[in-house]
């Protein structure tokens, strides 16, 4: 089924700015709803079918793939995480010099939320955070102790570990 006016105007805004309530007023949606309407259109198969296209053009035109932006992330997070020698003005010699520390050492510098901002994304890319992603499952079931004896134990090996 095609999209209607109203909601390929929301979908083109959307492409645009990713800002779902401000695309459905832009498309002539109520301000009052527009966030649930936003969710809602987004939901619909026509309009994600619509958006995957416009996505799809505007990776073929710019040459950026998936695979372009985990190498461009991946090199984000490396560069990031290398050590740089802390440097600072010298009005002497009126230049950048290295800092040491107390002990004469070179102090270095990295940049934590470069390559933390930089992993979390590959890590959103390759599913890492997904919510049925098998790193949430507990590998062990850590027993409830009642201590204040207020309720009966679930199972025997709870009376076990209440008894001692």
């Amino acid at each position: 089924m095609a999209l209607n006016e109203q909601k390929k105007r929301f979908a083109d805004k959307y492409f645009e700015s990713l800002k779902g309530s401000e695309s459905a007023i832009y498309a002539g949606y109520s301000e009052k709803t527009a966030k649930q309407i936003a969710y809602n259109l987004l939901q619909e198969p026509e309009v994600e079918e619509y958006l995957s296209g416009l996505r799809a053009e505007a990776s073929e035109k710019s040459a950026i793939t998936r695979e372009w932006i985990v190498e461009r992330f991946k090199h984000i997070s490396d560069a990031c995480v290398k050590a740089k020698p802390v440097m600072q003005w010298d009005s002497q010699s009126k230049s950048f010099v290295a800092v040491f520390d107390d002990n004469g050492d070179p102090v270095y510098e990295f940049d934590s939320s470069g390559a933390n901002t930089a992993t979390a994304h590959l890590g959103k890319i390759i599913g890492v955070f997904e919510k049925d992603n098998s790193q949430k499952i507990p590998e062990t079931q850590i027993p409830i102790v009642n201590v204040y004896n207020t309720a009966p134990p679930l199972n025997s090996s709870e009376s076990e570990i209440d008894a001692k």
